[in-house]
Parts: structure tokens; C-alpha cells; sequence
């Protein structure tokens, strides 16, 4: 899982003189944020329905109604 992080200060942009030529925002700024939004929202679960694969380990789990499959350490 990545999470998010800016790879461009926008902001900082703006204090910048006009005709400074880092004042302009290039598209591949954009695709540098874009592609780490795209990958960081990728390799997260969905909130609805997440599927996991491998070994998924959760602290202070707990389960109410019934489970199907197996439960292996911890108490239950």
C-alpha cells in the first residue's frame, strides 16, 4: 500500500515573480501528481467489500454474527 504524498508545491508557486519560468505549472507536473494519486489509491482496499490476499493481520479485531472459513491464533 502507498499512501499520498505531493510531489509539486503548487503553492509555493505563487509567491513566485511573474515571468519566473518555475512560476509555470507544466503538464507534467500535473502527471507526476496524477500517477501518485492513481498509485495510492490502487494499491488500498475498497471500503466496500475489500478483498485481501496473503496473510492480513488486524489489531483488536473484533467479529459479531458468524464467521465462515478460518480463524488461526489469538482468542475467539
Amino acid at each position: 500500500m502507498a499512501d499520498y504524498t505531493t510531489s509539486v508545491n503548487f503553492t509555493a508557486k505563487d509567491s513566485l515573480p511573474s515571468g519566473d519560468p518555475q512560476k509555470v505549472i507544466k503538464g507534467s507536473d500535473f502527471q507526476l501528481e496524477f500517477d501518485a494519486i492513481a498509485t495510492a489509491s490502487s494499491t488500498k482496499a475498497d471500503l466496500a467489500s475489500p478483498t485481501f490476499t496473503g496473510a492480513v493481520t488486524v489489531p483488536d479485531l473484533t467479529i459479531s454474527g458468524s464467521v465462515t472459513g478460518t480463524l488461526d491464533g489469538g482468542t475467539y
